[in-house]
């Protein structure tokens, strides 16, 4: 069995247990005091970069999930004929991310008859990212909304897209990059 790649808050993590050994540590063990400071200056430089690079991943993974949510919401307000800052409110509130500050800032509060609509109508939405296959050498993410007005009447729609690895959530890009055919998410209704 082969060991998980280490993450960037586990490099971090590490990076700065090093910086806090070398700043307290005894400085008699370095044989020149010149040495010990160029080494925490470096040691600080790789933190800062290490800030940096989660911060653009942290961001990355808001603007892939921003995406994820305003193609549920255009296509469900289409079909009901609702605005889509309301619907994309409520997609919010259904996929248990209503306290994610940085989802719903500057958006109307949740519009409880909107909210109930779409909870009558939609069954699943699930996104699956697909890697490589074929001619198609970029990889895909699809979007697939179970939706209708009874049980009778279920409908799938799908929106698929396809992405540079760079876009891609950085757990997803590795299981692509491992080989996995594809990475699927279930975003409503959530599972236990």
């Amino acid at each position: 069995m082969t060991d998980a790649a280490p993450s960037l808050d586990d490099v971090r993590e590490t990076l700065a247990k090093v910086v806090r050994l070398v700043e307290h540590g005894p400085s008699d063990r370095w044989p020149n005091p010149v040495l010990r400071e160029l080494a925490l200056a470096l040691l600080g430089r790789l933190l800062k970069l290490t800030d940096h690079a989660l911060k653009s991943v942290r961001n990355a993974e808001l603007a892939e999930t921003q995406a994820v949510y305003g193609l549920v919401a255009r296509k469900v307000s289409e079909l009901l004929d609702l605005p889509e800052a309301d619907v994309y409110r409520a997609v919010i509130a259904m996929c248990d991310q209503a306290g994610e500050l940085s989802l719903t800032d500057g958006l109307p509060p949740l519009d409880r008859p909107v909210a109930d609509r779409l909870s009558a109508f939609l069954v699943r939405i699930v996104v699956v990212y697909q890697g490589h296959e074929g001619t198609r050498d970029t990889p895909r993410r699809l979007v697939r909304l179970m939706h209708g007005h009874g049980p009778g009447n279920l409908r799938e729609s799908v929106i698929s897209q396809d992405l540079g690895y760079e876009r891609l959530p950085e757990d997803v890009r590795m299981e692509l990059m491992k080989g996995a055919g594809q990475v699927e998410f279930q975003l409503f209704p959530k599972r236990a």
